[in-house]
């Protein structure tokens, strides 16, 4: 007890001796106007306090913003905003006039020393911790005008639409307003010239700011008729430097087609043929899981890049199945029903033979006139060989309509499925 009590007067001695101690009259100095005028004006001030006199009367603050650089995180789905802000207003207790304080007209005073209003940005990614407070030197003018201008980087959240990935357009919406004022007590607005500043502006990587829209809603609701929370909404407008995503995706969707159609117009008899298809089916799968690795997993709906190599796989697969149909037909030596030889027949004399391959193909004309030479040696041989020759015809025949009709969906996919730049 004794040894806190003589701790106790030995603190209270030194706090007292600190107070008592006064600066030497030498090391004194005149306040100039400048110094004289920040000190006058907080002396009794109170940052904690609207800078009204009138506690009915709002304070506007007027708000622009100089964009500087933007990112935009498609897979994360976040959009960061690094900008210059420019908020002003009036604060009634920040007034002198000039003449009193040599014509200062204009002074430099930290943020931290005057009320200063808090914008908060509504749709923010909470991960990240915003705050809705700033710290800079702000420009006070003799009316009491306060600016200031502080840099800033805002992280909101944005929705990604990728159905047309990697030619996509993304639009993210950032709201700002006052989570603690109603706008009867901070009214925030835009300058009326040059709300938004696009001067000194850098697009970020892999995207291009196309144009930003600025719209103040005024914030009224149902469930408080006299009190309105307005709000500032900023609405940029970002295209995707798609160079490099279209070499990796769009290119090789055209070489696989391509790849496919080739097959088509080989002959059943060769074995190429089946082997191409094969390949062009495991191209599919390859390019899928390339595509994996480089599209955004986050959607709301499904990059119609994919829906082009989902049902251009199931063309492919559907070539597996009927170069496999044909390969067994020409092997066939029975005699063919009726109507396929009447088939062959119309379409060798009218204008189809103009749309069937084998018809300038030299090795199928070689494999009928063979057939045709044994059928001579005995009837039974014969019709086995004239079998055979409608047998390939009406192959060749199908194997036409089949590739025709590969083209006409491979180009309604094309149309309808390739996304490409405007």
């Amino acid at each position: 007890m004794f040894q806190f009590g003589t701790y106790f007067i030995l603190v209270s001695y030194g706090v007292f001796s600190v107070d008592a101690y006064t600066c030497p009259p030498e090391r004194e100095i005149t306040l100039n106007d400048e110094a004289r005028l920040h000190k006058d004006l907080l002396c009794a001030y109170d940052v904690d306090d609207r800078p009204v006199q009138d506690y009915k009367s709002p304070v506007t603050v007027k708000v622009r913003i100089a964009l500087k650089y933007i990112s935009f995180d498609s897979l994360e789905e976040t959009f960061t905003m690094h900008s210059w802000m420019a908020l002003s207003w009036k604060d009634e207790y920040l007034k002198w006039v000039p003449t009193d304080y040599g014509g200062i007209k204009e002074i430099q005073i930290e943020s931290h020393e005057v009320w200063t209003p808090r914008l908060a940005l509504f749709n923010a990614d909470a991960s990240l911790y915003p705050s809705d407070s700033f710290y800079t030197i702000c420009l006070l003018s003799s009316d009491g005008t306060v600016t200031c201008v502080p840099p800033v980087a805002h992280t909101g959240i944005c929705r990604t639409s990728l159905r047309r990935w990697p030619y996509d357009t993304q639009n993210c919406t950032l709201f700002f307003g006052s989570w603690m004022h109603t706008g009867e007590q901070v009214n925030f607005t835009f300058y009326r010239k040059q709300p938004v500043v696009l001067d000194d502006y850098q697009n970020g990587p892999g995207w291009r700011l196309m144009h930003v829209q600025n719209e103040r809603l005024p914030g009224k609701y149902s469930c408080c008729p006299n009190t309105t929370y307005p709000m500032l909404k900023y609405t940029f407008v970002m295209k995707r430097e798609a160079g490099g995503p279209a070499a990796i995706v769009v290119v090789p969707s055209i070489a696989i087609v391509i790849l496919t159609l080739t097959s088509l117009v080989l002959d059943v008899r060769d074995n190429t043929r089946l082997f191409m298809i094969c390949f062009s089916l495991f191209g599919h799968f390859t390019f899928l899981s390339e595509i994996g690795y480089d599209i955004p997993k986050h959607s709301s709906d499904t990059p119609i890049i994919l829906l082009f190599v989902r049902d251009s796989m199931v063309v492919t697969l559907a070539a597996i199945v009927v170069t496999l149909f044909l390969m067994s037909l020409r092997r066939r030596t029975v005699s063919p029903p009726t109507w396929i030889v009447s088939v062959n027949r119309l379409a060798s004399s009218g204008p189809g033979k103009y749309v069937v391959f084998t018809e300038f193909d030299p090795s199928g004309v070689t494999e009928a006139k063979s057939l045709s030479e044994e059928g001579d040696a005995s009837n039974e041989t014969g019709e086995k060989a004239r079998a055979a020759t409608d047998w390939i015809q009406f192959a060749n025949l199908l194997n036409s309509v089949v590739f025709i009709i590969s083209v006409i969906v491979y180009l309604v996919l094309i149309i309808a499925y390739i996304p490409h730049d405007y």
